[in-house]
């Protein structure tokens, strides 16, 4: 179905104020994607914007929703999340965000092994369900054993005896009726993300010093949008930063002044010498060539001669196929067209690229998009264990909370286009939010 010509054109003008009600609240805005704006000018994460939107304002009987969160920030996450915990109507959702699902569900649909069960309550209630249900399996199946072990035991020393063989055959029957109400044994859940970045070569500081920076994307300081003025501010391979802000306050363009994809219009940007950086980006289609096969295409990037040249060892085809499945691309996904992949798949296949760079300072834009709630917390673990320095844009407040030391809020350029240093937890910053997002309801 093609897109409408702009998204509140066709709706009657008596339900436009709740429709502008629903698009403000998910962050369209006249100064980042105006509402009048025609959808088929914009990109692909503002026309899923443009579909949410649509879902919500239709509020139908049975409302679902598949990873509503992504392409969104922390602002329209935390709107989202209060506009749906009152529906008042039946939601199913799917989602990876542990923030959303503990303040919007009531039930959790746990889908394991094949099996589809119901837990009630939210996220961390059925997380401690699950752990209880767990404990409880494991140790009824180390009696289990325990006791089949016993009754084998005792049939093999009893069945060729004429006196204690019609006791064997009963402890036979005993342990007929055991196999056949046996306790399955317990599935170990294991993240799929289990490799670790390359210890680093730390720099000294000022490793990304920003001297005086300003930048605006029509290069015109005086009559263009400044997104920043005058930011002195620097990144070392101690640093910990959560950038977070409204859309259009400029997150990503900050990242991309790091990784010198954008120069400043004014003021620098130094690197220190020896300095590599690692970015993660969602844009899986500007990395890859989608033709080619994960095991077709990091042997023919890196070849040996290259890794030499790294510091790497070589790598032979069946190394390649065990250092993908670090990131949990196994069996036949190794041999699939990386365009046939998924887009969380995708995304696994951009940090085995970023972990081959060797960097010693990550730039992660919106890293958790398409990644399940176990390969997050897989992430945060590797994010740190890592040595180097981290600079994250997420809209994913746990693993903001796991891994960053420091909050730089954007204030974007209607609030003095600079940076500042939020003095609280993510969890109070997501309060703020919530007291000014219940403005927009």
């Amino acid at each position: 179905m093609s897109p409408p010509p702009d998204v509140v054109a066709r709706i009657p003008w008596h339900l436009q104020s709740r429709a502008r009600k629903i698009l403000s609240g998910i962050g369209f805005e006249d100064h980042v994607v105006p509402m009048d704006r025609k959808t088929k000018h914009m990109s692909g994460g503002w026309r899923m914007r443009v579909s949410l939107a649509k879902a919500l304002f239709s509020s139908p009987t049975i409302l679902l929703l598949d990873e509503p969160t992504n392409h969104l920030d922390l602002e329209a996450c935390v709107w989202l999340e209060e506009y749906l915990k009152d529906y008042p109507k039946c939601l199913l959702c799917v989602s990876h965000s542990q923030d959303f699902m503990n303040t919007v569900c009531n039930k959790i649909m746990w889908l394991n092994g094949g099996r589809l069960k119901e837990y009630s309550g939210n996220y961390d209630m059925f997380v401690k369900l699950v752990d209880a249900e767990e404990k409880v399996q494991s140790r009824a199946w180390e009696k289990q054993c325990m006791d089949v072990e016993k009754l084998q035991d005792y049939i093999r020393k009893n069945s060729a005896n004429k006196k204690t063989y019609k006791s064997a055959q009963s402890k036979q029957k005993v342990l007929d009726k055991l196999m056949l109400d046996a306790v399955e044994k317990p599935e170990i859940r294991k993240t799929t993300f289990t490799f670790e970045f390359l210890e680093c070569h730390r720099l000294p500081s000022p490793v990304l010093p920003f001297d005086n920076v300003s930048f605006c994307y029509s290069g015109d300081l005086k009559t263009g949008q400044v997104l920043y003025r005058n930011l002195d501010l620097g990144v070392d391979c101690d640093s910990r930063v959560a950038l977070v802000g409204p859309n259009g306050s400029g997150k990503s363009t900050l990242l991309k002044l790091m990784s010198g994809e954008l120069m400043p219009t004014d003021g620098t940007v130094g690197k220190a010498q020896g300095l590599v950086l690692g970015k993660y980006h969602q844009h899986s289609d500007e990395v890859f060539d989608m033709t080619r096969t994960p095991l077709e295409f990091f042997p023919d990037t890196y070849p040996n001669t290259t890794l030499a040249q790294m510091g790497v060892p070589s790598m032979s085809l069946e190394t390649w196929r065990a250092y993908l499945g670090t990131f949990g691309i196994t069996g036949r996904l190794q041999e699939t067209q990386i365009g046939q992949l998924s887009d969380g798949q995708k995304s696994r296949l951009i940090f085995a690229m970023v972990r081959m760079g060797r960097p010693n300072v990550l730039l992660l834009d919106e890293p958790t998009n398409h990644l399940d709630v176990g390969a997050i917390d897989g992430l945060a673990r590797v994010i740190n264990n890592f040595n180097g320095g981290v600079v994250l844009v997420s809209h994913d407040f746990r693993l903001i909370d796991q891994v960053a030391k420091i909050i730089w809020e954007c204030t974007g350029p209607n609030d003095g286009a600079t940076i500042r240093i939020f003095p609280g937890t993510i969890h109070e910053y997501k309060a703020k939010l919530a007291k000014k997002m219940g403005a927009f309801l």
